[in-house]
């Protein structure tokens, strides 16, 4: 008598579900949000993570909420909080304890908008603010990437990297026009970003945004490299030929007291 051999049919592992498809979601957001260089509207990011806008913006408002997210003028959702490697987080977070009293003094003393922003891979952007009291005034806020052909701060960085990190960060952002102002001229950049490293600070004359005037000035580590950069904007009405004469001069002394503070820690 024959035995009849017993066939075993193994059932396909089903891929593991998240527990929860709303964590899952905004996690999805955050990841989305990291890669893009920009904020995103409600719609981009609705298609992006394959959810209703609906759903879609019950989520960002938990995040939002939660101090993860944040929502520009346009709208446009980015990053509140950046997630870059541990050991760039914690050097711009030593930078910011180190520059946040020059900041508030620069501040009061121009009664203008202060900014702080620190290198980060390939983008820079503003971790610290201190807004001007005026009711008109040039805004910032923390977590915005920054452009490294246009804006003061970005261009105070750039100008002093090397050559494959300056084209790192301009792949990284892009190079396009925000204001008739902008230079998106490779070689006009080029020129614009030796005159930085000439004088020792950069210039954003309404290049980022129409009627705004900003000057930045670099900060540099233990090792004389420029990882950070610090700013005064406002209205171009309220570039005044005093502040244009006793802006420069101060903004670099104060960019020199936090290196040389910051090299004291490290």
């Amino acid at each position: 008598m024959k035995r009849r051999s017993k066939t075993v049919t193994k059932t396909a592992a089903r891929p593991a579900r998240p527990e929860s498809r709303s964590l899952a979601k905004g996690l999805l957001v955050l990841e989305t949000l990291r890669r893009s260089s920009f904020g995103l509207p409600l719609r981009e990011l609705s298609s992006a993570i394959g959810l209703g806008k609906a759903s879609t913006l019950r989520v960002v408002r938990t995040l939002q909420a939660s101090g993860y997210l944040s929502r520009d003028a346009n709208d446009n959702y980015s990053l509140a909080q950046e997630w870059p490697a541990a050991g760039s987080r914690e050097g711009a977070r030593r930078i910011q304890q180190i520059a946040g009293p020059h900041l508030a003094r620069l501040a009061a003393q121009f009664g203008e908008t202060a900014s702080l922003a620190c290198l980060f891979d390939d983008m820079v952007r503003v971790v610290d603010v201190v807004e001007s009291t005026h009711h008109i005034r040039m805004s910032n806020y923390r977590g915005r990437v920054l452009q490294p052909y246009a804006s003061s701060l970005g261009k105070a960085i750039a100008a002093f990297q090397t050559p494959e990190k300056v084209q790192a960060l301009l792949d990284t952002y892009g190079i396009y026009s925000l204001t008739p102002a902008t230079l998106t001229d490779v070689r006009a950049i080029q020129r614009d970003l030796a005159g930085v490293r000439e004088r020792g600070f950069a210039y954003d004359s309404e290049e980022t945004v129409p009627g705004g005037q900003c000057l930045g000035a670099p900060i540099r580590d233990a090792s004389g490299a420029v990882v950070a950069a610090i700013s005064v904007s406002m209205p171009k009405a309220r570039y005044s030929k005093h502040v244009a004469e006793a802006l420069p001069d101060v903004l670099k002394k104060t960019a020199e007291e936090i290196s040389a503070a910051l090299a004291a820690k490290q």
